[in-house]
């Protein structure tokens, strides 16, 4: 069973732990601080409760993940930037499948945002596929648009629009 929650302080060690794993962090964002400490994760356990578009992942009674969304600014309000990932045991279970399909649906449900996109390292495959899974359009190829420890990288950029019914 997948659950999704607020962060709470027993996720530190869990958090650094898992944060640490270069296969983990080597397609996500680097504002992940690299080596990730204690202190580092206190930080994101308290700026996650200061918000409700960041959730863990809770995969059979453990945390195993995290999901969030980023509203944009101004006239992109209505639209968020999707992010997640998942700790590497639980790969291939799954987990983020369904993770992001929650979380839209409770965005697009709870929220007054009405289009999700997510920018994903084109060789990231797994999440290419969450995403297609969860009926993500992509909208094309951006080239060389990141660059991360000495190596650029090309992206997909995959969203997703909150239904003509739902709106």
């Amino acid at each position: 069973m997948i659950t999704l929650r607020a962060f709470n302080n027993n996720d530190s060690e869990l958090l650094v732990n898992y944060l640490n794993n270069s296969q983990v962090t080597q397609y996500i964002t680097s504002a992940i601080p690299q080596p990730y400490t204690a202190q580092d994760a206190q930080w994101w356990i308290s700026h996650s409760q200061q918000s409700s578009l960041i959730k863990a992942i809770e995969y059979q009674g453990e945390f195993v993940g995290c999901i969030s969304a980023q509203r944009g600014d101004f006239e992109y309000y209505r639209s968020a930037e999707l992010g997640y990932w998942v700790a590497q045991k639980f790969w291939g279970k799954g987990i983020a499948t369904i993770a992001v399909k929650n979380f839209s649906e409770w965005l697009f449900t709870q929220t007054d945002i009405l289009r999700l996109q997510v920018s994903v390292v084109s060789l990231n495959k797994a999440s290419n596929r969450v995403l297609a899974k969860n009926n993500f359009t992509c909208e094309g190829m951006r080239k060389h648009v990141s660059y991360k420890n000495g190596q650029f990288f090309d992206e997909e950029l995959w969203s997703l629009l909150k239904s003509d019914e739902e709106r």
